[in-house]
């Protein structure tokens, strides 16, 4: 700054000029004016030499109206909120700043890239509710311990309302499986507890909401998902209140604000689609990079499956019919004839129909399969009613 282009001084600027200027006219003492400036003793030192060089201008600093050295040019500035408005306007800023940097080669620090954004109002502002106080909760000290599994209806694709269903790790906050599905019930349910099963183990407990397709409310007696769990003695765990899981709560959070800009980007609309980039892209190479933990206990306590044990078996919905006393049962408004190799009548015992993830059945008595036989005429009045 040149002295004839003159100089605005600011109270702080006035008040230190005075008090060195006492400094150097024997008024005060170095530690004093130290005390005064609130500086070290040799920071009035140097203040003492700038301001008996350059008199008033000696308390500026020298980098005043100067541009930073690592200012971006307008140019550039513009370029970057061109990109941010046409393609990733929905993004968060740290997400969006991830994605320049990776895909666009951009480097650019946050505190600069949030002044743009808010500049521009391009910043994802997050509704947050008022909260009672809680009690923060340890985690687990062993993976497998307890499991939070959950569904979140949301719009993933922009379009049609799925049920993303998952469970999450309460050690290590790591996501065993997940997957998008067209409503949280309980086959649905059922397969996302099996597809961990097969994948890490029996987990010792889970933590659930209070929803009727886990076992909650009025079908805790009756309930396919919670039959199929205590087979495996895997304790369910209900939540009294959202809060209480907050950990997968916190988790549908950042699936939705990052999953869907994600998808739209690529192209994704598609049920199919969408499972494969979740479960082979974004759980592998951001969740489980970014969010899991060390669990404070590297000893796994998921359980093997026992060994000859046919998970299908278990996880489908098991239902009983009465034999008559011609051999026949009705299931699904059909009368069906058994057809039984044994030489005794089975009138008024009960025979499972197991109805599988693919929506297929079979029957079976005393555990051994049994061929049932459609009768015509029932079949008739089905396709007539």
């Amino acid at each position: 700054m040149h002295q004839d282009e003159g100089i605005h001084m600011s109270k702080s600027n006035q008040f230190t000029f005075q008090a060195v200027s006492d400094f150097l006219s024997g008024k005060l003492s170095r530690r004093e004016t130290a005390e005064l400036l609130e500086v070290w003793e040799r920071t009035v030192t140097r203040l003492a030499r700038r301001i008996e060089d350059r008199g008033l201008f000696g308390t500026v600093h020298g980098n005043r109206s100067r541009p930073p050295s690592n200012k971006k040019s307008k140019v550039f500035q513009n370029d970057v909120m061109k990109l941010v408005e046409e393609k990733y306007f929905d993004f968060n800023m740290t997400h969006c700043l991830e994605v320049l940097k990776s895909s666009h080669g951009l480097e650019l620090q946050y505190s600069t890239f949030r002044r743009w954004c808010h500049g521009r109002e391009l910043v994802k502002r997050r509704k947050r509710s008022k909260s009672s106080p809680r009690s923060k909760r340890v985690r687990m000290p062993s993976e497998g311990l307890l499991l939070q599994m959950d569904g979140s209806p949301h719009r993933y694709n922009g379009k049609d309302e799925w049920c993303l269903i998952a469970a999450i790790d309460d050690a290590t906050s790591d996501i065993p499986y997940a997957e998008f599905f067209l409503s949280e019930d309980t086959i649905n349910c059922s397969t996302v507890m099996q597809k961990i099963v097969e994948k890490k183990g029996i987990p010792y407990a889970i933590y659930v909401d209070q929803a009727g397709c886990l076992g909650g409310g009025k079908r805790a007696h009756f309930n396919q998902f919670k039959r199929a769990c205590e087979e495996l003695n895997i304790r369910i765990i209900f939540a009294s209140s959202p809060q209480a899981k907050g950990r997968i709560e916190r988790t549908w959070d950042t699936f939705q604000d990052r999953i869907v800009p994600e998808m739209r980007v690529r192209g994704i609309y598609r049920m199919p689609a969408a499972n494969d980039y979740l479960q082979n892209q974004f759980i592998p190479n951001y969740w489980r990079t970014t969010n899991t933990v060390v669990a404070k206990n590297l000893e796994s306590r998921y359980q093997k499956v026992p060994v000859g044990l046919d998970l299908r078996e278990v996880f489908c919905l098991k239902e009983y019919r009465a034999v008559k006393a011609d051999h026949t049962l009705s299931y699904d408004s059909v009368t069906y004839q058994l057809i039984s190799p044994l030489k005794y009548s089975i009138q008024g015992q009960k025979i499972e129909i197991r109805t599988y993830q693919d929506l297929t059945w079979k029957a079976f008595f005393a555990g051994q399969p049994i061929e049932l036989t459609p009768l015509e005429n029932s079949v008739r009045l089905k396709l007539a009613s």
